[in-house]
């Protein structure tokens, strides 16, 4: 059976042999029962000591990631244990969104936490919650991490937002840690420092709330020196960015939101595009919704290709286009649009033998 979400993070992992003899003990489970909690990702983190973000088992993977040659391991064991660990996280994936209608919502990672687009973001993904669709991201900051914020907090007063906002503003936009891993997996102990001073209120906010309404998020340790938000309940962290990639894809199958962003979100955007473009016979189109109009049809005129390619589609992919696709500045007429799509079929098992 799927494992068992919010248990022990220890409840989490099947006991294996970790030892690489050539690199000693991985800082990872390579066979889990579950997708990850916050709790397991960055136990031991505290924010009064400025060095604990460095003695996270999160942190510690991503200095693996980078000693093993980053996207490309030239060491078949890595190699080997990076696609045993993102093959069980995936297949529990599944569990998670059992009988869940799953939005995605895709955005800047620079998003400022005292940005008004920000907060749009965090009330977007309130009200998703509040209509018990499930929120699904690539788990980093910015538009990701507000996500997330909103849906955890739908279940409390809106004031809760309002003031947990205005506590995460005290360090609004996420430093630049590129280099906080440099050649060999060595910590930049500066960058450490600073990326936990980041990361802390979100951390100490995330775990004040009381019952936070799940949401599930999609990182990669490929990004690994952007911190994972803690405001999502369950954490599926890959060590592959392209299987991360489609499986955001994959499981967002009741819509996605495509929020302001650069050139990640807008390969998402064209990556939706080509599932739906070969939605023939049994598969199912995907509603894409553009929130802030002018940002999608004049500084990056997205409508205007997505009108031209589909224009060359399967009359009947056409016709969907047509209903599915939204370009909005309205966050309720977008939460409308994929809330009343009725659910789809799931393209990702739900249930597996332990």
């Amino acid at each position: 059976m799927t494992g068992q979400h919010g248990a022990h993070p220890s409840d989490g992992a099947t006991s294996v042999e970790r030892r690489d003899p050539r690199d000693g003990p991985l800082p990872f489970q390579p066979i889990r029962g579950s997708v990850y909690s916050a709790e397991e990702l960055f136990a031991g983190f505290s924010p009064g000591r400025v060095d604990s973000y460095a003695e996270t088992m999160d942190f510690q993977s991503y200095r693996w990631f980078v000693r093993t040659g980053r996207s490309t391991p030239v060491d078949p064991y890595a190699a080997m244990m990076r696609a045993l660990h993102d093959s069980s996280v995936t297949l529990d994936v599944g569990g998670v969104i059992a009988d869940r209608r799953v939005v995605g919502i895709m955005g800047g990672h620079e998003l400022p936490r005292d940005s008004a687009a920000y907060r749009r973001i965090a009330e977007l993904g309130r009200e998703l919650a509040r209509r018990r669709l499930l929120v699904c991201t690539g788990g980093g900051p910015g538009a990701m991490e507000a996500g997330h914020l909103g849906a955890a907090l739908s279940a409390q007063s809106d004031d809760q937002l309002t003031d947990t906002i205005a506590a995460l503003a005290a360090m609004p936009s996420m430093p630049e840690l590129t280099r906080i891993v440099g050649h060999g997996g060595i910590a930049d102990g500066r960058l450490v420092r600073t990326a936990h001073d980041w990361f802390a209120p979100a951390w100490e906010l995330s775990r004040a709330i009381v019952d936070p309404v799940e949401s599930i998020s999609i990182p990669t340790w490929h990004y690994g020196h952007e911190p994972t938000t803690p405001f999502a309940t369950h954490i599926a962290k890959l060590f592959q960015n392209s299987i991360r990639e489609d499986g955001l894809l994959t499981i967002a199958r009741q819509g996605v939101i495509f929020t302001q962003g650069s050139a990640g979100t807008l390969h998402e955007v064209f990556q939706d595009a080509e599932q739906n473009y070969y939605a023939t016979g049994d598969a199912e189109f995907s509603p894409m919704v553009f929130l802030d109009t002018d940002y999608w049809t004049n500084r990056l005129p997205v409508r205007q290709l997505m009108d031209a390619l589909f224009a060359m589609a399967d009359p009947v992919v056409r016709a969907r286009f047509d209903e599915l696709v939204l370009v909005t500045d309205d966050i309720h007429e977008a939460v409308r649009h994929v809330d009343a799509v009725p659910p789809p079929v799931p393209r990702l098992p739900t249930d597996r033998a332990s």
